[in-house]
């Protein structure tokens, strides 16, 4: 998730974390992240459910520029679990496309 506002991102992990969610993937720095943490704490979540947030979303390797960002995050949506054990990519070339 991205907003304009790093408040309104906030407040979207919060409620994620009071709702539940399958995957949830937060552009930032690891500063905004660590920020966010300390909050997400203060409001009585527990670590192992701040952790299923993944941020900042991507891989870093490939750099910061937007092209790259939105690479990194194809790439790791396609890694992610389907819920039946298998990921994207797998149940991809398992169907034969």
């Amino acid at each position: 998730m991205l907003t304009y506002s790093h408040e309104i991102d906030f407040a979207l992990c919060h409620a994620l974390l009071e709702h539940g969610f399958g995957f949830a993937g937060l552009i930032g720095s690891d500063t905004k992240w660590s920020r966010f943490r300390k909050r997400l704490r203060q409001l009585g979540h527990a670590d192992a459910q701040i952790d299923r947030i993944c941020c900042p979303i991507g891989q870093k390797s490939l750099g910061k520029h937007p092209q790259a960002i939105a690479i990194g995050v194809a790439a790791q949506l396609l890694g992610q679990e389907t819920g039946d054990g298998a990921t994207w990519t797998t149940r991809f070339s398992a169907s034969g496309a």
